[in-house]
């Protein structure tokens, strides 16, 4: 039986005030936390993710030619509940059991949904939870009227987890589901029974803007920082590749690769961040890597980091005598973000020559360094 997941993130968060979908936590947008999480999983055929129309474009422009493989967008209804209808009726696998997870909340890990997976496998409709310890008040104008009874009271979160045909035979048996707030909701009301899957895991919702100072202090984080050099030499030629960016011109880098010397740097940079060699072991001089592409290398690498772990800054500066690469430095920097999947706020390059000093032999070479910063987090 295959998983399927729908992220529904199709809001746009009056409380709010903003699209929370795409607000960074740790220079990382809400809504990859989430998406992170399954595709860490591992346990996924197909991953919905549901969207505002106006936020399609850029997101569709984040997530291609990335580790998102399996990721399909589609744009959301006017409320919740048909925005996730939307994206179910999209759904081939019939015999399959359907996550339902609110993009609202980030702190959903990968262990949690592989064991609420093993525990749906003998249930048809599953609803993480916790029982409420805290007194409840019936409260009418700001004033308490009674104690309410807790013993049979539960909070309930996401995801929630149900067989395709028992979610197909709630919504056929439901004439109008916007009046529910969940698909839990759905599902009891069409005679089904919801079993509770107790989670101890914090699992809280982005519903204000404070909640994403509160969530920054549960996310438990450690920085770790990397440094790469590269150096190649410069022979005659028609252009030098530079962040995975062409520059014309009369020279070209001698090197068993394109001779990237930035990507170059920044490939060993978090090579050493995360203690996991150089970029010669990972690649070395051999047939398969001849003439390979460095955008090609640092994708490899990127496969190797943990999905708990953000790129926060990039700092590199190029030694090259000529030609200036001023002219070119936001088609620098846009490629490179590509690559890595960052915002082009997150990195910084400057261009330095060796002003004539007899004692720096770079007439005939150049280089990069390139410091980087990392954040983990759980």
């Amino acid at each position: 039986m295959d998983n399927i997941a729908i992220i529904v993130g199709a809001g746009f968060g009056k409380r709010f005030g903003s699209f929370k979908q795409t607000e960074p936590i740790y220079g990382k947008a809400v809504y990859k936390y989430s998406l992170d999480a399954f595709i860490s999983a591992g346990i996924f055929s197909k991953i919905y993710l549901v969207l505002h129309s106006e936020l399609i474009k850029t997101i569709k422009m984040e997530i291609e030619n990335s580790k998102y493989k399996n990721v399909i967008i589609c744009e959301g209804g006017d409320t919740r509940s048909e925005s996730v209808y939307k994206a179910f009726k999209k759904i081939k696998h019939k015999n399959s059991k359907v996550f339902v997870h609110d993009v609202a909340r980030p702190l959903i890990s990968s262990e949690v949904l592989i064991d609420l997976s093993n525990f749906s496998k003998n249930q048809k409709a599953v609803v993480i939870g916790k029982k409420i310890n805290d007194t409840v008040r019936s409260v009418k104008n700001n004033y308490s009227e009674f104690t309410v009874d807790r013993t049979h009271l539960w909070t309930t979160e996401t995801p929630q987890v149900f067989d395709y045909d028992i979610l197909s035979n709630s919504y056929h048996n439901n004439k109008s589901i916007n009046e529910f707030t969940d698909e839990a909701a759905i599902v009891e009301n069409a005679g089904h029974k919801v079993q509770m899957y107790v989670s101890q895991q914090i699992n809280t919702k982005i519903t204000n803007k404070s909640d994403l100072k509160t969530i920054s202090k549960i996310m438990k984080r450690d920085t770790v920082y990397g440094i790469g050099l590269d150096f190649h030499t410069l022979v005659d030629g028609s252009g030098i590749i530079l962040g995975g960016h062409k520059i014309d011109c009369q020279f070209k880098s001698e090197a068993h690769s394109d001779g990237d010397v930035l990507t170059h740097a920044v490939i060993d940079a978090l090579c050493g961040a995360m203690n996991i060699g150089d970029i010669g072991q990972h690649f070395p001089n051999t047939d398969e890597f001849l003439n390979i592409s460095s955008i090609e290398l640092l994708k490899k690498i990127l496969k190797l980091i943990p999905t708990n772990i953000s790129i926060v800054n990039i700092d590199a500066s190029i030694v090259l005598n000529e030609p200036k690469i001023s002219p070119h430095l936001d088609k620098i920097v846009k490629s490179l973000s590509s690559a890595l999947d960052i915002p082009v706020d997150l990195i910084s390059i400057k261009g330095t020559t060796t002003n004539g000093l007899k004692y720096v032999d770079m007439k005939n070479g150049w280089g990069a360094e390139v410091i980087i910063v990392l954040r983990k987090w759980s």
